[in-house]
């Protein structure tokens, strides 16, 4: 060694150049071992993958796949020591080269033979793995795919196949009436046993339990025939008083946050008294599910459960108020029908031009599927990614089907989809492990937590990796991998059906650990990853038992966490590296969390912390940063520059001015979607926005009116070239001539940089909308949106602009001079909302040749000398309070042949609507009609066979309906109370809404709130309300009386998802009657 050490100190003496760290790195015996090693992992993780779906089948694998991990795990954490010291070295402020050659040598030591024992149990135990796997002829890794799956479906809404002699067998055994009885009369079951129904569905995973359950929930005589509606989902993971407290907030609609479990009880008992309720206790894994039902017993005669488990054991009961009926055990769908449900599922088709070579090959995988839907569904999705001959050869060859362990076992055909998957969607899905079964979650929430795990590889952009991590969600969600759950509030969340969670679990056995409870006693100590779920305060404080975890890797933590169990935890894992506390209760990070050496992603965003420790400084291998939303920090430790591995760093907005000063920090700052509040105290400045140097996204401010000066503004530079949207704010309500002028010299002081795609301006108050930099300053700009801008007028606009949107701006009185087709000729969308607006071009909008969506809305003193024009690409079109542009329809619509949605609201000149225009109307899905007092006629003859959805409201005058009469829509016309032709009418005094909503097939269901009566069949006018929804099942759960499940499995029969039971409590406050055909 000592004649190394004396090389080296030549070799620096006679560097040039270059530093002595780099020349001492790259001259050592270290470095070559090093990068053995890291071309050594690749082999050993290939092999890892090729084996893990086969351990449970060979006991061999099963012993040695542990092995082989923990000497990766091992290996890995010497890489990140040499990187650690490495950037601990260059971060020094050494005296060259005497000093750094002594450090180097004292932290060597015996490093160099750390790291050829790591390179040898790697290759050792890569080469008795493949030995094994060759042995037993595992095959290699499938063909990785390129391009995104197919579609499972072009239809908008999934087809549900079979279950119908099931679906009615439920009904007959929940008592629920058939279509010609009154919802008044009781069934003969109900009334006899006079007990809390009990009605068990039961089958294997995959088999579509779930999906019968719901197409129970949604059926047009269940919705009517109980009061209330509640869905949950229980899993494995009995919780009472989280089950009693989401049984009480789906019935109330409201959030409940009574912790006292008797409070709760005594809640639902008065909540469901008197009530006939349909309780639906989706996937049963014990016998406690008779916990949940006590206060059921206050429920009305007829009140029903229906429970979904795979084993029939757990239904068992041992009350007398309850009553369980006999079980419908689900096998799987039949032949026929099955081949048809698999061809959508695989996107086989009959005009493919190998149809028949593919059709056979298909039939004989189809029949190792058992029926299964889920089965289908998976394996289709691998099937359609590529179809052609060899490729389905290949997997109904696959010897993946030995795995299986039973006759109905659909384990195999679910480990065939995950092996195809490409090597890094493998790991994105096997790390869904960490969240507990039925876990609904958004693809910005995995997107991120894939980005903390390293599994997007790393951009120059924290935008790039969140769009490369969104882009492998939607991969895995066309392969059925995630299925869509709903859309709350705007937010779509997905769900992993539970069998592919157990196909999670097992390639990931003993590796990563989701924690819902207290007993952190459960975990295995060579556990890798840890998810703490939801955990209560009390439990929380158990965390700093997790020191004895020595080779935990990462930890997310819910806000509970506190400081001591912080402490405890930098204490004790010293292996960790990645550690997640995002919107935690803690003020201050322990002054030990320099023992956390190997940490390379530390998340403290949105938390309370006040400063960081010195020892902070000495996270030399840490690469990802987040403290966004750190408010209270007050500055950045002395030795942040020593942080020189740091990639990404999300600072705290109000310390951008001191990122100028700690270069490392700067270098790695990354802002990405970020809303900045200025202030009004000299802390958060309009001028600090010159620190995000490097923001992408979209940048939203707010409180603009703290700016006073253009200087200040134009100090901001919000020219960055990364940024794809603005949104400025002001947020005042006062005005006056100075603020007016203010407004105008700062709006033309943030000129933005030409790459913007979108500019949103609100409440802003200077007198002109036209800065500078408007018209040719943005040639890329596609949207622009005005809202609340009261006091300007608009001249110009950027002509690349494709949509347009002008909301509640007062004094914007005419559009005539910015609005024309030759200074904007890429319009598609015109959004425009305002009461003081009197004139519009509508004449010229035929001449928008692109455009295809038109809203005007609460323009009510607008004139319009000439008729509107449109032309035919129009798909939408919204008219609503806009003045004398009624007078344009029916002349307008002509010739609107793409015209997919028409929504007229409040358009008093509106008499008729003929024939000959409605017939062009040939793309209709969508006719929405609200409150036109003088419509008489909506034509009459046959047309419209496009269209799925139809609500008239308020149109008093309407008796001419009769094109509804032809075809498919006859039965929709009949089933109305008081249309033409009608047998029955509704008083006047009684009119209330009426929902005639067809499901599958021509089935229609007619719901109205007052009692129906005799009344003349053809001279009687509408009712006020008629509503008509031909379509399922968006209509029909926007008007279904039922209550929204907060835990609503995906249906497994659906191809490829399903809606759930939409709900509403207004059914428990009125009474219902069920028209006799």
């Amino acid at each position: 060694m000592a004649e190394f050490w004396n090389k080296a100190i030549e070799f620096l003496a006679t560097t040039i150049g270059q530093s002595a760290v780099d020349a001492l790195w790259q001259n050592s015996a270290v470095s070559a071992n090093i990068s053995k090693l890291r071309a050594t992992l690749p082999r050993a993780r290939l092999l890892i993958e090729r084996s893990e779906c086969w351990r449970f089948r060979y006991k061999p694998i099963d012993e040695l796949l542990p092995q082989v991990k923990e000497a990766v795990y091992e290996a890995e954490i010497r890489l990140d020591e040499y990187d650690s010291e490495k950037w601990r070295v260059e971060g020094a402020n050494w005296k060259v080269p005497g000093e750094l050659i002594n450090n180097f040598k004292n932290w060597v030591g015996g490093f160099p033979a750390k790291v050829l024992s790591a390179q040898d149990a790697v290759e050792h135990m890569s080469e008795e793995l493949e030995k094994i796997c060759n042995n037993f002829s595992i095959p290699e890794n499938p063909n990785e795919f390129s391009r995104t799956a197919r579609p499972i479906t072009s239809s908008d809404h999934p087809k549900i196949y079979g279950r119908e002699k099931e679906l009615d067998h439920a009904k007959s055994l929940l008592g629920v009436p058939k279509s010609d009885l009154f919802i008044g009369e009781s069934s003969s079951i109900i009334a006899k046993k006079r007990k809390l129904v009990i009605l068990p569905i039961v089958g294997m995973g995959g088999v579509g339990k779930t999906t019968l359950a719901q197409m129970v929930y949604k059926d047009k005589n269940v919705q009517s025939y109980f009061n209330l509606k509640v869905w949950v989902c229980v899993s494995d993971q009995f919780d009472l008083e989280r089950l009693t407290k989401e049984i009480i907030q789906c019935a109330t609609g409201n959030e409940c946050n009574v912790t006292n479990l008797d409070l709760l009880q005594e809640t639902l008992k008065n909540l469901v008294k008197y009530e006939r309720i349909l309780l639906v206790l989706d996937d049963i894994w014990s016998k406690d599910w008779q916990r949940l039902l006590g206060p059921m017993i206050e429920a009305s005669d007829g009140s029903a459960v229906i429970l979904t488990t795979r084993d029939p054991e757990h239904i068992e009961c041992t009350g007398d108020d309850m009553n369980i009926l006999d079980f419908i055990r689900l096998e799987g769908l039949e032949e026929n029908i099955y081949w048809d449900f698999f061809k959508v599922c695989s996107g086989l088709e009959v005009d493919s031009e190998n149809y028949i070579q593919l059709e056979n090959i298909g039939r004989e995988i189809c029949s190792r599927l058992k029926g299964f839907p889920l089965a289908a569904i998976t394996l289709g999705g691998l099937l359609r990614k590529r179809l052609d001959e060899q490729h389905w050869i290949n997997i109904r060859d696959s010897k993946m089907w030995e795995l299986k362990h039973g006759e109905h076992d659909i384990m195999p055909v679910l480990q065939l989809s995950y092996q195809y998957l490409p090597s890094h969607l493998k790991k994105c899905f096997s790390f869904c492990s960490l969240y507990p079964k039925d876990h609904e979650f958004t693809s910005i929430e995995l997107a991120k937590l894939w980005i903390m795990y390293r599994f997007i590889p790393v951009q120059e952009s924290l935008k790039r990796m969140e769009d490369i991590a969104l882009g492998y969600f939607h991969e895995l969600k066309n392969s059925c991998f995630f299925h869509y759950k709903d859309n709350s509030y705007g937010i779509e969340k997905f769900v992993i059906h539970d069998l592919m969670h157990d196909v999670c679990q097992s390639i990931t056995k003993d590796e990563c650990y989701c924690l819902e409870d207290e007993n952190i006693g459960k975990i295995s100590l060579n556990i890798y990853h840890i998810y703490v779920f939801d955990m209560n305060p009390v439990a929380a404080q158990n965390l700093r038992k997790m020191f004895k975890l020595k080779k935990l890797q990462s930890l997310v933590v819910s806000p509970y966490c506190s400081f001591g169990a912080i402490k405890s935890l930098c204490h004790g894992l010293k292996s960790i590296r990645r550690l997640s506390l995002p919107s935690s209760k803690i003020k201050k990070i322990p002054e030990n969390i320099g023992n956390l050496k190997h940490l390379q992603y530390l998340d403290i965003s949105d938390t309370q912390i006040q400063n960081l420790p010195d020892s902070f400084c000495t996270l030399y291998n840490l690469q990802h940063l987040d403290m966004l939303g750190c408010d209270q920090v007050l500055c950045f430790p002395n030795g942040s520059n020593k942080l020189t591995g740091l990639q990404i760093f999300r600072p705290p907005l109000h310390l951008l001015p001191h990122l100028s000063c700690i270069p490392n920090l700067s270098r790695a700052m990354q802002l990405y979607n970020v809303t900045y509040h200025v202030g009004n105290d000299g802390r958060n400045t309009i001028e600090n926005l010159k620190h995000m140097t490097r923001v992408n996204g979209f940048l939203i401010i707010r409180n603009l009116e703290n700016v006073s000066r253009k200087e200040a503004a134009e100090e901001a530079e919000l020219n960055k070239k990364e940024l794809d949207k603005l949104c400025l704010y002001w947020d005042d309500t006062w005005t006056n001539q100075e603020s007016n002028k203010i407004h105008m010299e700062v709006l033309e002081g943030l000129r933005p940089h030409s790459n913007l795609t979108v500019l949103e301006i609100h409440g802003y108050k200077g007198q002109e909308l036209s800065p500078s930099w408007m018209g040719s300053g943005l040639p890329n700009l596609r949207r622009i949106l005005f809202n609340g801008c009261f006091n300007c007028t608009l001249s110009q606009l950027p002509r690349s602009i494709t949509e347009l949107e002008i909301r509640q701006c007062g004094m914007l009185t005419s559009l005539q001079d910015c609005l024309q087709p030759n200074l904007l000729p890429k319009l598609k969308s015109i959004y425009i909302g305002g009461k003081e607006l009197v004139s519009l071009p509508v004449e010229s909008f035929g001449e928008f040749v692109f455009l295809e969506y038109c809203s005007i809305k609460s323009c009510l003193n607008l004139k319009c000398p000439r008729m509107m024009v449109l032309p035919p690409t129009i798909k939408r079109l919204e008219l609503d309070k806009c003045g004398e542009l009624d007078y344009s329809i029916p002349s307008c619509l002509q010739n609107l042949t793409s015209l997919r949605s028409l929504i007229l609201s409040h358009c008093p000149h509106i008499v008729s609507i003929p024939a000959e225009v409605m017939k062009n109307l040939k793309s209709l899905w969508n006719l929405t009609v609200l409150y036109c007092e003088n419509l008489e006629s909506l034509g009459d003859e046959k047309f419209l066979e496009s269209l799925k959805s139809c609500n008239i409201v308020r149109c008093p005058h309407l008796t001419k309906l009769q094109y509804l009469n032809g075809g498919r829509h006859r039965k929709a016309l009949l089933s109305g109370a008081a249309v033409p032709n009608s047998s029955h009418t509704i008083p006047p005094k009684q009119q209330r809404p009426l929902i005639v909503t067809p499901t599958t097939g021509a089935s229609i269901s007619t719901t109205c709130t007052p009692a129906i009566t005799p009344g003349p069949p053809s001279n009687q006018p509408m009712p006020s309300t008629v509503t008509m929804a031909l379509d399922e099942p968006t209509a029909a759960a926007q008007s279904s009386p039922s209550i929204i499940p907060s835990n609503l499995h995906m249906p497994s029969i659906v191809a490829p998802s399903t809606d759930t039971p939409s709900s509403s409590n207004e059914s428990r406050k009125r009474k219902r009657v069920r028209q006799r055909n």
